[in-house]
């Protein structure tokens, strides 16, 4: 009879939390136009950590919900959306905005409604620099800035003993802001920078770029590319060069843009890159979120997918201990927060509500991206 009376009173305790009001997490991303793939793998982040939040047993003896707003990338689109989910939803959280021009949008409106803005995915130092002590203590930034990634490039370089390096970028806001973190990271390491050149975004033969390359006899090559990356890597066979390259890249998409032969000669084996998540990362928690992700979603996922994860874990945690999902409750206990990331490190912020986590360098082996070394 106790036995029976027991398990009935679990139930209904477990029933009645599923039924209380749930604990709101605000998420701002995007979800249409031509870059809504990249916020629904934000999305199926968020929501894998919520099921398994919810199947525990949520947090305050309550479930937690996400409510979405799309801001289509567009701050005339993400401002009015934000201010939804803190006036008619009444978040006291949110994550976001995956677009930067939102995320600077929405960041003095969120320190306004002093509700905390956590900047999952945006890589921007600004961020950095305008949150916390002296400035937007309502904004924590919870991933490396490009200035943190592209200076734990440059210090594994100088493991490797790398006296000089020349810089490409593609003519991007995002290629050339990490451009200029490299370089000064270079200048501050002591290894010399013998170029730095720009890819015009309609460069068809790349030449040119190769001969102001080598003019320096670089000991390595740091390449920061997007859209230029098949027809640099394409050149950089033709040219005939064999200096190492490095840097911000599609690793396995340079190894396809080159031959075959290239390849089965060694032409890639020396290629390497910086990440801050990497599928390939083999650590037991990162493969169980990759397997998980996979499961539900059938998708192999981003580093975005991975940040949204980790970013509902820290809320929801800070959540728990502060006991409240009040705003300032939250604030205060993200300031104080020490939780581990799957990625190694902990969110620990700094007095700019910055993180620093783990950085990963990666090499290829069978034309597929391996972790070599963590910075």
């Amino acid at each position: 009879m106790t036995r029976t009376f027991v398990l009935a009173a679990g139930l209904l305790c477990s029933t009645l939390a599923q039924a209380a009001e749930p604990v709101k997490i605000g998420i701002t991303t995007i979800l249409s136009g031509p870059m809504a793939d990249r916020g629904q793998s934000e999305q199926y982040g968020a929501q894998l950590a919520l099921e398994s939040i919810n199947q525990a047993g949520g947090v305050l003896g309550r479930p937690v919900a996400a409510f979405y707003a799309d801001n289509a990338c567009k701050p005339e689109v993400g401002v009015p959306a934000t201010k939804r989910l803190l006036e008619q939803e009444h978040v006291p959280v949110v994550i976001g905005a995956l677009c930067t021009p939102v995320t600077h949008a929405i960041m003095p409106m969120m320190q306004q409604a002093k509700v905390p803005l956590v900047i999952a995915t945006s890589a921007g130092q600004d961020f950095v620099d305008a949150s916390g002590v002296g400035g937007n203590d309502f904004a924590f930034k919870t991933i490396p800035s490009e200035v943190d990634i592209e200076r734990g490039l440059v210090q594994w370089l100088k493991s490797q003993n790398i006296k000089s390096i020349a810089i490409v970028a593609d003519d991007g806001e995002f290629q050339k802001a990490n451009a200029v973190a490299v370089a000064k990271a270079a200048k501050d390491a002591g290894i010399g920078v013998t170029a730095d050149e720009t890819i015009p975004k309609d460069t068809k033969d790349f030449q040119g770029i190769f001969t102001k390359l080598k003019a320096g006899d670089p000991g390595e090559v740091v390449a920061i590319l997007a859209g230029s990356t098949p027809g640099f890597f394409a050149g950089y066979e033709a040219s005939g060069w064999k200096v190492p390259v490095t840097g911000r890249f599609d690793l396995a998409g340079a190894a396809a843009a080159v031959s075959p032969a290239f390849r089965d000669a060694g032409g890639v084996s020396a290629l390497t890159g910086v990440a801050v998540f990497t599928p390939a990362l083999d650590k037991p928690e990162v493969q169980a979120f990759v397997a998980a992700y996979k499961s539900r979603y059938g998708l192999v996922p981003t580093q975005r997918s991975f940040f949204v994860f980790e970013a509902t874990y820290l809320v929801v945690d800070a959540i728990r201990r502060a006991g409240s999902d009040q705003p300032d409750a939250i604030k205060q206990a993200l300031k104080t927060t020490t939780m581990p990331s799957r990625l190694g490190g902990s969110y620990a912020p700094d007095d700019h509500n910055h993180a620093h986590t783990p950085l990963q360098i990666l090499g290829l082996r069978d034309g597929k991206p391996v972790v070599i070394a963590t910075e």
